[in-house]
């Protein structure tokens, strides 16, 4: 297996485990649409990812097929913030055909480094309160509860 930082050239690759991410995360929020709705707008910021500087998208390679994808950015916060940059962690994704061989824990790591290497002091993520082994697998490589995200329909 092989981790490293994908391209535009990777685009096309890219596509099928993107919308495979969106049908996973649908099963934990009701507020989405289907992923039927949506394929063109999902494929539209997969692009930006790919070609903004501070936003890193990261793919584990089995036999140069993606079996993994992770997105790493980082931004400069508000002017109260201690740090200079913050940096956000999201669409980490895992065939479930290669599950639980810590491929998830290589991207996440691999993720992080990219982010401390553009010198972001804070990094933070959102995991559905149900995904219980996100929360798990983020836990183990130090993160903590910070914030209660508490949402209602109106």
């Amino acid at each position: 297996m092989k981790i490293r930082r994908a391209t535009m050239e990777d685009f096309e690759k890219l596509k099928e485990i993107k919308i495979l991410s969106k049908n996973e995360e649908i099963k934990y929020s009701n507020t989405l649409n289907p992923i039927s709705e949506n394929k063109e707008i999902y494929y539209f910021y997969l692009k930006k990812d790919l070609t903004y500087k501070n936003r890193g998208v990261f793919i584990a390679l089995d036999d140069n097929k993606v079996i993994g994808i992770i997105l790493a950015q980082y931004f400069k916060p508000l002017v109260i913030s201690k740090y200079s940059k913050k940096g956000y962690i999201s669409n980490l994704y895992i065939l479930k055909s290669h599950r639980r061989k810590k491929i998830g824990v290589k991207l996440a790591e691999h993720a992080l480094k990219w982010l401390k290497k553009n010198n972001v002091g804070h990094v933070n993520l959102e995991i559905h309160v149900d995904n219980k082994a996100a929360l798990k697998l983020y836990n183990k490589l130090g993160f903590k509860d910070y914030t209660v995200k508490l949402a209602k329909e109106i």
